[in-house]
């Protein structure tokens, strides 16, 4: 018996991207009503439409072999999809009813609100330590040198590493303390967002300058560096501090 179509209980939902990071739609789970569903992302097409039946042929399956829906959420985790679908874990949310989620698929800035609901907004004690170590941070500490390189002995060439200051690993760990370093977004598959000439990053951007810049320092020695150097995380500090501001708590 496939899963019910609607519930006017409280539902769980996930994302679903392609592999850019674009938001297609939403798989939604009830298991008190045994419910669960596919919302299609209206903006994106027929695209989004042959993923949902990927998804709710998926669904139906689960159904068919009489697990709970959010157990079926567990297999779709591990599934692999000739669509190129993500879903992405850390997105599901407990939404008040359907309709809350089904209003989000119209919302023109989803990908937005998905690295934003990343954000730790309620971590006060993490707010407060990102603002001390971006305020602590001087010239000196954004000057990074290299060392540990050169020839040694019988010829063998050693490749040198960043020695990152104290002051900036604090910064750094501090981003990652208020969730701005996320899974959520796809860096690889996108170039690092450009600081625009007034020091400020819409948040959203900031949360990927803050994922590309981290992640990419475990592939490339010197990421952080770039960064430290260019503006890049000074502006990102700055802009996650003004979006945690202005945001009701």
């Amino acid at each position: 018996m496939p899963y019910a179509a609607g519930t006017l209980r409280s539902v769980q939902y996930v994302t679903v991207t392609d592999k850019k990071g674009t938001v297609q739609g939403y798989l939604w789970f009830n298991d008190e009503d045994r419910a669960a569903g596919w919302v299609v992302r209206p903006v994106r097409g027929d695209e989004a439409v042959s993923r949902g039946a990927f998804w709710t042929a998926k669904l139906d399956a689960a159904a068919g072999r009489g697990i709970a829906p959010m157990a079926a959420l567990a297999e779709l985790l591990k599934a692999d999809t000739e669509y190129d679908n993500r879903l992405v874990e850390v997105s599901l949310t407990t939404a008040a009813g359907l309709r809350e989620v089904q209003e989000l698929a119209v919302c023109p800035d989803a990908e937005d609100r998905l690295l934003l609901g990343q954000l730790k907004r309620e971590d006060e004690a993490a707010w407060r330590e990102l603002a001390e170590a971006a305020e602590s941070l001087t010239d000196e500490d954004r000057k990074v040198e290299w060392v540990g390189g050169g020839k040694r002995p019988g010829g063998v060439v050693m490749i040198g590493y960043p020695d990152y200051r104290p002051a900036l690993r604090r910064l750094t760990s501090a981003l990652v303390g208020v969730g701005a370093v996320t899974p959520a977004h796809y860096w690889m598959d996108h170039p690092v967002p450009k600081v625009p000439a007034g020091g400020q990053l819409p948040p959203a951007d900031a949360v990927r300058a803050a994922t590309a810049v981290m992640r990419g320092e475990r592939f490339s020695d010197g990421t952080i560096a770039k960064a430290a150097g260019d503006g890049t995380l000074d502006a990102v500090a700055v802009s996650l501090l003004a979006w945690h501001a202005s945001t009701d708590k």
